[in-house]
């Protein structure tokens, strides 16, 4: 029970530091909900106030409530908050900051939105359209939503470029983090690297002369010149030597263990002197050369060498007694090596081995460019061959994913990064140039249509002026612009004549853009032209 009690009261300050980071992460979520509520209230309670009655007091108060639950479920709820801002800019501009507010949290988001909210959304905001073109004509309508469409566009896209802003920052730490463990990685290889350079030594110095001390004691031990006891001395230290070759080999393997690369060994014999000591140690050797009698580079002579020498060692462990050819083939370009045993007459006494000679020269090889391929033979031999290139002599190339040299999530690469910035560098110019082509198109719109409106609704002056009473509808007709001004948009002048019907035209020469440009009245009374009248547009 002790044992228990202790991990539970150390776990007990833990729940309540998440419990008051947790109740402090809501405190702050409902203060910034509370400051943006207010922040999106301000527009719709100070924008107009001339306009200010009763019942336009109602829609406004109805819409600072409806903007609660836009700020209170923008989360877990973004597009049906978004379609509330945009329904309420649609009724009154004086909304519009909903709309771009909720249309830059779209933009953040990284998750895709449920696709049932998005309907709701596009079916709430096609509906408010609908129902606002039917009050106000559809293409006031359009004309009305094109300033909020391109307000809601250049929020979304400032949304998305803080998104892959912040991506990027992200991918820029990853890439930090995997950087340092890349570093410390390159460090163990140099520790393993050194390791196996000790390791190298050990077996090159101290192994022949621990060899030599054996010979040489071996001699002593049937030295007739010695007596008894000298003989008995000279057999411990024989034994002694041996067992510390056993023991070398341990240490060297211990040493040699995960190495990925063993350093490139000095240059202390040739391929030549190689066959000869085996030869010597009694192994049946035949050496071939081919090909061109020039000299290849360093490393490649030092990689034929290690391949030979690996060879025969296997060969000499694995088929005792059998013969063996040795290739080596010079081109101008490459060289090749191959080591070819016959199937040796009696099976071997000792097969113990861990098996990476081989693995170890296969990297060697690869380092250089060359390939190694070790493979048994039909009539039951082996051969061992390398093709090595003279030109990629001192190239280590990385090993690919199929090698194992790549990381397991490892973040993006220097490329991949590039490409990440550029993308960024884009969105920031599509959220100033998108919305600056999107003004410009809607200004274009919205003055060549203001242009076509206001010449089919002009009066020429010459015409009005030629105007008498009493002239008829019918004969007056064709002379007379298509379409009227908003009588609500004309000064008061004077009363109009009892059961008379007006109609409204712009005067010509006031111009799209003036100010309190004349309107024109004409009143007529059972089809005849009874008076007419020159008025101030307000």
């Amino acid at each position: 029970m002790k044992g228990f009690t202790g991990p539970q009261g150390a776990g007990e300050p833990e729940r309540r530091a998440g419990r008051f980071l947790a109740a402090y992460a809501e405190r702050r979520k409902a203060i910034w909900s509370v400051a943006l509520w207010c922040g999106l209230s301000v527009p719709p309670l100070l924008g107009s106030p001339t306009d200010l009655t009763s019942s336009t007091a109602w829609w406004r108060l109805g819409g600072l409530v409806l903007l609660v639950p836009v700020v209170a479920f923008r989360e877990r709820y973004l597009p049906l908050a978004w379609c509330v801002g945009a329904a309420l800019s649609l009724i009154n501009p004086w909304y519009s900051p909903a709309l771009f507010a909720m249309s830059y949290l779209v933009g953040r988001r990284k998750m895709p939105e449920p696709p049932l909210q998005v309907a709701i959304a596009v079916g709430v905001v096609a509906a408010t359209m609908v129902t606002t073109g039917m009050k106000s004509g559809h293409l006031t309508t359009w004309l009305n939503a094109a300033p909020l469409l391109v307000g809601a566009v250049t929020a979304w896209l400032a949304g998305r470029h803080r998104h892959q802003r912040r991506e990027l920052e992200l991918a820029g730490w990853q890439r930090a983090q995997h950087l340092e463990r890349e570093q410390q990685l390159s460090v163990d290889r140099a520790r393993i690297r050194e390791r196996a350079s000790i390791a190298q030594d050990m077996h090159d110095q101290l192994g022949h002369d621990l060899t030599l001390i054996a010979m040489l004691a071996a001699a002593l031990e049937v030295s007739p010149r010695l007596d008894e006891a000298a003989r008995t001395t000279a057999s411990e230290l024989r034994v002694n030597s041996a067992q510390a070759i056993t023991r070398l080999s341990d240490i060297i393997g211990v040493l040699r263990v995960d190495a990925s690369q063993e350093p490139a060994p000095s240059l202390r014999e040739d391929v030549t002197s190689t066959v000869d000591r085996a030869r010597t140690a009694g192994m049946l050797i035949e050496l071939k050369r081919r090909g061109l009698d020039l000299p290849a580079p360093r490393s490649v002579e030092e990689a034929v060498q290690r391949v030979v020498k690996e060879a025969l060692t296997n060969a000499a462990k694995h088929a005792p007694g059998a013969e063996i050819q040795v290739l080596v083939e010079r081109l101008s370009d490459v060289t090749r090596v191959a080591v070819t045993n016959e199937a040796p007459d009696s099976p071997p006494h000792d097969t113990s081995g861990s098996g990476m000679g081989l693995v170890g020269l296969a990297e060697r090889v690869r380092v250089l460019g060359g390939t190694l391929t070790a493979r048994p033979l039909e009539h039951g031999g082996f051969e061992v061959a390398a093709r090595l290139p003279h030109s990629s002599t001192g190239t280590a190339q990385s090993p690919g994913p199929a090698d194992g040299g790549g990381l397991p999530g490892a973040p993006v690469s220097a490329k991949a990064r590039q490409r990440a910035e550029r993308r960024v560098r884009r969105s920031l110019v599509a959220v100033v140039a998108v919305p600056v082509a999107a003004t410009a198109a809607v200004t274009v719109l919205m003055v060549g249509y203001f242009s076509r409106t206001y010449e089919s609704m002009t009066l020429d002056t010459d015409t009005y002026r030629g105007l008498r009473q009493g002239q008829k509808w019918e004969d007056l007709r064709s002379q007379l612009p298509d379409q009227q001004v908003n009588p609500r948009s004309a000064v008061k002048g004077p009363s109009i004549p009892e059961q008379a019907s007006c109609r409204y035209y712009r005067a010509d020469g006031s111009g799209l853009f003036s100010m309190g440009s004349g309107v024109y009245r004409l009143c007529f009374t059972d089809g005849q032209l009874v008076t007419k009248d020159e008025l101030r547009e307000k």
